[in-house]
């Protein structure tokens, strides 16, 4: 079976919400949805760069240099006053991992923060009477969550906070508490050890983590949306949504769909 395009997955995820407002598509004629196209596609692209930099190139080239080393050493004639076994050379390729995984999560900040502000700059050119709230402020005040704030909510960026702050702060030691109990196996007595296949399964899990965010700011985008005064969004929405009935359940079932992703109770449940 052939192996389905992550870019193409994303892109008609991406148009799947775009469907909600008649005239909005992807093309050239709609600059916004053109740079919300570009953003999914930016952001997809590096995660992937990423990672391959790390898998394709950086990591076999630490191996290499462990090997050539080992070779030099088995020939030198001062090999019997260097005392290094294979284990500690390895400690390069585990070295370039950790140091990975704090890139990875250096990304993620990144990517919150600009899907934040690319997500304003969408809804905002929803006519909102200039009465828009951003989508963090929105989600605070609806939903009782600060969206910077969820890091640890999510098993992915939690393991690679973690791994980020245990790099940062205690040389590479699994020390850094409290350790989430996913990564509590690893040996508190040596510095973290991971391997490439673990460090690709993260950066792709990362990847599918800020797919799932972007389609749920959409649907915090439209569930304020939805909650303007009925009359003032029905042109905006195809024939088929404009009908006030079908505006209140899509708004429900938006409300379900967040509060469930971020493990929320409803309001005023």
């Amino acid at each position: 079976m052939k192996k389905e395009n992550p870019i193409d997955l994303i892109v008609e995820n991406l148009a799947s919400q775009f469907s909600q407002i008649k005239n909005f598509d992807l093309t050239q004629n709609n600059p916004i949805g053109n740079m919300m196209f570009n953003f999914v596609v930016k952001n997809t692209a590096e995660i992937n760069s990423f990672k391959n930099l790390f898998i394709q190139y950086y990591l076999p080239a630490s191996l290499k240099s462990s090997q050539d080393f080992q070779r030099d050493l088995k020939f030198s004639k001062y090999r019997y006053l260097i005392k290094i076994d294979s284990k500690d050379l390895h400690e390069n390729y585990y070295e370039t991992i950790r140091l990975g995984y704090v890139g990875a999560f250096h990304k993620y900040e990144t990517f919150i923060k600009d899907l934040i502000r690319i997500m304003n700059v969408f809804f905002k050119e929803l006519d909102f009477d200039n009465s828009f709230l951003d989508i963090d402020i929105y989600l605070k005040k609806s939903f009782n969550i600060d969206l910077k704030k969820t890091i640890n909510d999510f098993s992915t960026s939690e393991k690679i906070n973690w791994i980020c702050n245990c790099v940062k702060h205690y040389d590479g030691f699994p020390i850094k508490e409290p350790i989430p109990v996913r990564v509590s196996y690893f040996d508190k007595s040596k510095k973290i050890e991971i391997e490439s296949a673990e460090f690709k399964s993260d950066m792709e899990n990362l990847l599918a983590q800020n797919q799932l965010l972007l389609s749920i700011l959409f649907m915090v985008g439209f569930h304020q949306f939805f909650g303007q005064e009925f009359e003032k969004i029905k042109d905006q929405l195809k024939p088929e949504n404009q009908e006030q009935e079908k505006v209140e359940k899509l708004r429900k079932d938006f409300e379900y769909i967040i509060s469930g992703f971020f493990f929320l109770k409803l309001p005023n449940s």
